[in-house]
């Protein structure tokens, strides 16, 4: 829809000039005949007539772009836990992106396992989850590829576990995984700093399969390969540790632009 309007708009545009520059070339004061026409004048109405053509696709151009990066009309207004309403990307039109295949979970087996450097190994069923006090944030979700969806997330922040697990002395980073063989890493720095989500609902509604149920990793500010799907388990490490798409060249630390 948004290509057509485009086009179309070019195609007016460039009508509008073409009978600018006919009317100018054909009826020129003290001409008798079209070709009569100075040849720098005639130069000078073919610029101003197609540079107009020019500008009006150069702000076509960028209006596609935020269109495509911000979601366009892939948008709807949700209410807020405290009344307001906000923009969000709705569930069923979020991008999916993915390095593995999509498993399929029976909630009533899911069991998130919260280990490594900690004092207690946590295991954690759905219905634990959901038993725990939960946040809800309005969530920017930012890819590499460009473009940024923005939905509300609620679950169990990380922080909260980790702390019940007792993080050992000496611990400086997590490693969660999914059952397909995905891995990313967070420091304890920057879990800190973005603190993260365990979401199990988006737009007030369970995750779907797709967008990574039982359990996706939320991580405000950071690139969407950080927001591992599916999660089982989170591992309490000592040193760097390189994930998926990390040890393939990608940024560690993933800051969004």
């Amino acid at each position: 829809m948004l290509a057509g309007f485009l086009f179309a708009s070019i195609g007016a545009a460039v009508s509008g000039a073409r009978q600018r520059l006919t009317v100018v070339i054909t009826s020129p004061r003290g001409c008798r005949y079209p070709w009569a026409m100075d040849r720098k004048k005639a130069f000078k109405a073919f610029a101003r007539a197609y540079g107009a053509v020019i500008l009006v696709a150069l702000l076509l151009a960028a209006g596609v772009i935020y269109f495509l990066t911000r979601g366009g009309e892939a948008r709807t207004e949700l209410q807020l836990p405290g009344g307001e309403t906000a923009e969000v990307t709705p569930t069923e039109k979020m991008r999916v992106r993915t390095a593995e295949t999509q498993p399929v979970i029976d909630p009533a087996d899911y069991t998130l396992t919260v280990g490594g450097k900690v004092e207690r190994t946590l295991y954690l069923s759905y219905s634990d989850l959901l038993a725990m006090e939960a946040e809800e944030r309005l969530v920017d979700l930012p890819c590499v590829e460009g473009w940024t969806e923005t939905a509300l997330w609620k679950g169990v922040r990380l922080s909260r576990l980790l702390d019940m697990a007792g993080v050992m002395e000496g611990a400086d980073n997590v490693v969660f995984a999914s059952p397909g063989g995905y891995t990313t890493s967070l420091t304890l720095p920057d879990i800190e700093e973005t603190e993260p989500l365990l979401a199990y609902e988006v737009n007030g509604e369970p995750l779907p399969g797709e967008q990574g149920f039982p359990v996706r990793l939320v991580v405000p500010g950071r690139l969407g390969y950080k927001w591992i799907k599916w999660v089982t388990s989170v591992e309490v490490i000592s040193g760097e540790y390189k994930g998926y798409w990390e040890s393939r060249g990608y940024s560690n630390q993933a800051e969004a632009p």
